[in-house]
């Protein structure tokens, strides 16, 4: 399908760009391929492994480009001024359906190219990956080392697009791994799939009279998925019965004070002391940052009211950039994951706020956000 067959991390990265070394094992049944363990050093004794998860219709092989990017400039630029004894790995595997672990195709793609299980298929796609990160975490340390004197002390996650829909389930319902990427995902998937339907002039949204009112329960989107959206989705688990179609660019019925408190509590239980980096394109059409704000908003003042549920947050709108993975939103990932690295533990609170010029992509400084304050947007060329 035309949408989706581009690569978005397409000329993200230069064929020039610094080579790290790679190591294919195969961990439970999963063929998983290993970055940076031969530029570990010597003096090596905590390591960081970052978990990767690739865009749909791609493999573990297209996370390769920017591994190579966060570990060369950990280990080049901010390992040497923090701990040296701190070293980074990353990990890539094929999500569930994909690459070496394809069993129908078909399954991968949209309604538009004539898959009718579209929802879920992609919903149990991925939601399968932040299953398979947690039980890849629970034994890759067995695998890569043998001596009590190197373990891994820190799991991140840096996802795109499918795989930043998984990030959001990885962060929710694994402890373990404490901050995440999120690269043009989506925290809400019954809003993001009923526009979808929405646009792909699906019968079960179009027959009903108001369009959409019949969406949700239909075969389009069964019953039974909505009660597994329900049990692992941020905007499912955290803001539940808080959608519409009828009224899709607000929650709808506005969540009341029992309903945000449950929130709160689910929050502290399942993303306590995280940090999280959103990065979206502001004209995304395929996963519009629109599916995701309605949540979004409710989440961010949350987390400014509460200082003490410990969770930084950035939320980055770049402008121009449509269902792409650009090198500025690389470039800002891998800051912000080295400047993760180099602060260690849990911390405060934060939100970026603030307007950049066309041609300047920043260090996403940190400070503390009003109440009132918009998303981040970096203007990108």
């Amino acid at each position: 399908m035309a949408a989706t067959t581009t690569n978005p991390l397409h000329n993200t990265h230069s064929p020039s760009d610094p080579a790290i070394s790679q190591t294919t094992i195969t961990i439970a049944g999963i063929l998983c391929t290993i970055h940076g363990l031969s530029e570990l050093l010597p003096t090596t004794s905590s390591v960081a492994c970052l978990w990767l998860l690739h865009p749909r219709l791609q493999k573990r092989e297209t996370m390769s480009p920017i591994a190579a990017q966060a570990i060369h400039t950990w280990n080049n630029h901010h390992r040497p001024s923090s701990n040296p004894h701190q070293g980074l790995i990353a990990v890539s595997f094929d999500q569930r359906n994909h690459g070496s672990r394809l069993v129908d195709a078909l399954h991968n793609e949209a309604w538009r190219s004539g898959n009718p299980r579209h929802a879920p298929d992609m919903y149990s796609c991925y939601h399968g990956t932040a299953m398979d990160c947690s039980h890849l975490i629970s034994h890759l340390e067995s695998y890569i080392f043998h001596t009590p004197k190197v373990t891994i002390t820190q799991h991140l996650c840096l996802g795109i697009s499918l795989g930043g829909h998984a990030t959001w389930h990885a962060l929710l319902s694994d402890p373990r791994i404490t901050a995440g990427v999120v690269g043009i995902g989506c925290p809400d998937y019954t809003r993001l799939m009923t526009d979808r339907a929405r646009l792909s002039k699906r019968e079960s949204y179009t027959s009903s009279s108001p369009p959409g009112a019949k969406f949700l329960g239909s075969e389009d989107f069964p019953p039974a998925l909505l009660d597994a959206i329900a049990l692992s989705d941020p905007a499912g688990l955290l803001l539940p019965a808080c959608f519409s179609p009828l009224e899709p660019g607000k929650l709808s019925p506005e969540p009341d004070k029992q309903k945000l408190e449950r929130m709160r509590e689910l929050v502290r239980e399942r993303l306590g002391g995280k940090r999280i980096l959103n990065l979206s394109g502001k004209v995304d059409r395929l996963v519009p940052y629109a599916a995701g704000e309605p949540f979004l908003k409710v989440f961010k003042k949350m987390v400014e009211d509460d200082p003490g549920l410990g969770i930084e947050f950035q939320d980055v709108l770049f402008e121009g950039v449509g269902h792409q993975f650009p090198k500025e939103m690389a470039d800002a990932a891998v800051r912000w994951l080295c400047e993760v690295l180099e602060r260690g533990g849990g911390g405060a609170y934060f939100i970026c706020v603030c307007m950049y010029p066309t041609e300047y992509v920043p260090n996403l400084p940190i400070h503390m956000a009003p109440a009132s304050a918009p998303t981040s947007t970096l203007r990108s060329p």
